[in-house]
């Protein structure tokens, strides 16, 4: 009876062990390891994420890990690869120029093209944090403003973006955008 016991306790406890390892496997936290690029999902059932990433695949080298804003930008602008993605920039933008700001150090200023100013509301609203979320990566960013031309949008509630005002997590399913 007893061997029976421990049988059915190994058995148990490979269950639970090999269950777990399932729900690692499969779970909804698909984040690489190292820089990452944000697009937005293309959802065909309006539901879920709005964002997701891939890894950053542009150059680095060993003393530079985490890419400048403009090799991050570059990425963001090309294009996803990854099936599922899709760039939220209308076609032809570019980015002019990038600098951190002089009176605040952690604050990176993005200038991009006009084109950029096609982009209003919830489209605006993906396309600056898959930049602010992308760039929050570099070491010392705290808080991106992105400039189109020579104007901020005036209809934005601040110009200073950050990435914790996102929330990456789906409170009802719990899930992280995958890559």
């Amino acid at each position: 009876m007893k061997k029976r016991i421990y049988f059915v306790s190994a058995c148990l406890a490979a269950l639970v062990v090999l269950v777990l390892v399932v729900l690692k496997l499969n779970g909804t936290d698909h984040t690489p390891e190292g820089p990452v690029v944000y697009f937005t999902v293309s959802n065909e059932v309006n539901c879920g994420p709005a964002l997701g990433c891939e890894p950053y695949r542009g150059p680095t080298t060993e003393y530079m890990t985490i890419p400048n804003p403009r090799l991050f930008m570059n990425e963001l602008l090309a294009g996803p690869y990854s099936e599922g993605l899709t760039s939220p920039f209308p076609k032809g933008v570019s980015l002019e120029s990038w600098r951190f700001d002089s009176n605040d150090p952690n604050n990176l200023q993005i200038r991009m093209s006009e084109q950029y100013n096609g982009l209003t509301d919830v489209s605006l609203t993906l396309a600056d944090y898959c930049i602010v979320l992308t760039m929050s990566q570099i070491p010392g960013v705290e808080t991106v403003e992105i400039v189109s031309g020579s104007y901020s949008a005036s209809y934005r509630s601040h110009q200073l973006l950050r990435a914790d005002e996102v929330e990456l997590v789906d409170p009802l399913t719990k899930t992280v955008p995958s890559s």
